[in-house]
């Protein structure tokens, strides 16, 4: 319940921000407990959520080694209708495939990051920060990266919708008529 609110918190705290975009996914993990790390991924998109990907590529521990899930998450809490399936033992890229993750649903789960060389590393949320978490959704891919919330020990990532390379495509068309008609301005004061 106290991970619900933290995530409900969050998500509040940033939309008075304006810091997320309209219809995030928020992945939050409150605290700096060293083990049994819970951590929560709140769909507020109008999509269902199919995979989530963790990826702590070049992510490392304070003992200076690569961050890493070396087995299965320790538990795994879906509402009902939804089911989570997790992918990536022992690697610094995992996440879950997901089934019946709608709007407003909250999965969590607990985990026991480590490093490459300690096992028995303590990891605590700090050690996310700048991690980056893909969503993709029935309406496209959403991505962020975590980072502390402000005076808290709490971190979280807000994953935002990622342009398609459509988007990306009409985007630079714009810009190109928006030069070419001010390269024509120019010439014609000449």
């Amino acid at each position: 319940m106290k991970h619900i609110k933290t995530l409900l918190a969050v998500a509040a705290l940033a939309a008075s921000a304006g810091a997320h975009a309209t219809g995030s996914i928020l992945v939050s993990e409150p605290g700096s407990d060293t083990f049994n790390i819970e951590t929560g991924i709140l769909n507020g998109s109008s999509f269902t959520i199919q995979s989530l990907t963790f990826d702590f590529t070049g992510i490392l521990g304070n003992d200076g080694e690569q961050l890493l899930i070396d087995g299965s998450p320790l538990s795994i809490s879906t509402p009902a209708g939804t089911t989570a399936s997790f992918f990536g033992a022992n690697s610094s890229v995992f996440g879950f495939n997901f089934t019946g993750f709608d709007t407003f649903k909250v999965v969590t789960f607990k985990w026991d990051p480590d490093t490459v060389l300690n096992s028995s590393y303590g990891a605590t949320g700090f050690d996310f920060i700048n991690a980056t978490v893909t969503a993709v959704t029935s309406g496209g891919t959403f991505t962020g990266k975590f980072a502390q919330v402000l005076g808290t020990q709490d971190v979280v990532a807000s994953l935002s919708p990622v342009p398609e390379p459509s988007t990306w495509a009409m985007f630079a068309v714009g810009l190109g008529m928006a030069g070419a008609a001010a390269a024509r301005r120019r010439a014609k004061q000449a």
